[in-house]
């Protein structure tokens, strides 16, 4: 992931980018996807899953593996970031896929 991101935003000016540092303490986290999302008192809570086989093996069962909590101001950032990062993944001027490119933009 990069230091650096060219989303704006909130109290950022159009054009200026936001100083961005990683903490020592963040984690990056894989997740299959997401299942179930609620909004209570203004604030968004969403479930991140992986899919797994249960514990004999016999079928398949999503395990909620962590939740992402945001204000809703919040989750407007993220479906704008997520809508500039579909774009790339979907361009395709040479004929490769943007995903495989060494730099990363998000």
């Amino acid at each position: 992931m990069s230091d650096t991101s060219n989303t704006t935003t909130g109290g950022q000016a159009a054009g200026q980018q936001p100083n961005i540092v990683i903490a020592p303490e963040c984690q990056d986290i894989f997740v299959d996807g997401v299942i179930g999302a609620m909004v209570r008192d203004g604030v968004v809570r969403i479930n991140l899953v992986n899919t797994r086989f249960n514990i004999d093996g016999s079928q398949v069962e999503h395990a909620v593996v962590s939740r992402m909590i945001m204000s809703r101001s919040g989750v407007r950032n993220l479906h704008a970031a997520l809508e500039q990062l579909m774009g790339r993944l979907t361009r395709s001027a040479d004929g490769r896929r943007d995903d495989d490119t060494a730099e990363d933009e998000s």
